[in-house]
């Protein structure tokens, strides 16, 4: 998996170099270099793992989502008058959330579950417009498992506070591949800066737990991203 993540980063620069140096391709939109943060309300699906004994969800099946932030940059090429290809590198983060309160006593629980990859997310877009351009895209995010983080909080029956963290889990696939689809706006700030704002969708493909588990976890994600992208 991590050969084909490579191979796909490797197959992009070529484009992009080829975009830059070709003197025969004309396009209105110039290469870009860009940097966006977004902030995600991520979720998951999680179903029982059919290849094993069928284990209940349990408490897992009342997960809530939550918030989380991802960082990306990169570069976007123009491919022709309207059509743009958009690539780069992404510290993203899926997750979800848990909270429980009993009703005749101070005793709660909670979680916040964060799993942080190194993503490549390639977008084909869409834009039109002069000065203010709208765009849509879609394409894939192929990523690499990097780590996993669960914030726990807790009261006993006297309310007395308590808190863990847990940062080892064995059970994760190293390999994610996820589908996306965005819309957004960029407005010009200056003759080569511009801002960008857009949401985008996202929903993982493949599992996030190896074969051998006894879940099939798949994340989402539902965005707001901002940014700001430079002319080279």
């Amino acid at each position: 998996m991590r050969t084909t993540f490579l191979g796909i980063f490797s197959l992009f620069t070529l484009l992009v170099h080829a975009q830059i140096v070709s003197k025969e391709i004309q396009s209105k939109h110039p290469t870009q270099v860009y940097f966006e943060t977004t902030r995600a309300q991520v979720y998951r699906s999680l179903l029982p793992n059919e290849n094993f004994l069928l284990v209940p969800l349990g408490q897992r099946g009342h997960e809530v989502p939550m918030y989380a932030w991802s960082h990306q940059f990169g570069i976007q090429a123009g491919l022709s008058k309207h059509f743009l290809i958009e690539s780069g590198l992404s510290w993203m983060q899926n997750g979800e959330a848990y909270s429980w309160k009993a009703l005749d006593s101070d005793s709660s629980y909670s979680y916040q579950t964060r799993y942080r990859y190194l993503a490549l997310p390639i977008q084909l877009k869409y834009s039109i417009g002069n000065k203010i351009s709208f765009n849509v895209a879609a394409g894939l995010i192929p990523a690499l498992y990097l780590s996993y983080r669960q914030d726990q909080q807790w009261t006993n029956p006297l309310g007395a506070k308590y808190d863990d963290q847990i940062k080892v889990n064995n059970t994760m696939n190293s390999f994610t591949l996820s589908w996306t689809c965005a819309a957004g706006f960029e407005i010009p700030m200056n003759p080569t800066l511009r801002l960008r704002l857009g949401l985008q969708f996202r929903q993982q493909l493949n599992n996030s737990y190896d074969p051998y588990q006894d879940y099939i976890h798949k994340s989402m994600a539902f965005c707001y991203n901002l940014g700001l992208s430079k002319k080279i």
